[in-house]
């Protein structure tokens, strides 16, 4: 798999594709300035478990994750999404819940 040459956005889903977390998943909490990385917030390790990391990352590691998003892991953008008071990235999410959610 090759890295991401662009840059990646509060909230974009990615996966680690080196290093020794290799597999793990998660979403960009936000990009430090002056920086080639991310604080990412890992929510699946390799073999799908969930975790609750929060890490800084390079770029050169890190690759779109391009599968479905879990309920839960909606759940914890939601969060995200409130936390910083982004209002249409909110409601694009619940969109996204099944009905109920």
């Amino acid at each position: 798999m090759e890295t991401s040459k662009k840059s990646f956005a509060n909230g974009d889903w990615v996966e680690v594709i080196q290093t020794r977390l290799k597999g793990f998943t998660g979403y960009i909490l936000y990009r430090l300035i002056d920086e080639e990385g991310y604080i990412v917030k890992l929510t699946k390790d390799p073999k799908g478990c969930h975790v609750e990391i929060v890490i800084w990352i390079g770029r050169e590691v890190l690759a779109p994750f391009v599968r479905l998003v879990e309920e839960e892991d909606l759940h914890a953008l939601i969060d995200l999404a409130l936390s910083t008071n982004d209002k249409q990235w909110f409601l694009e999410l619940t969109d996204q819940l099944p009905f109920g959610g």
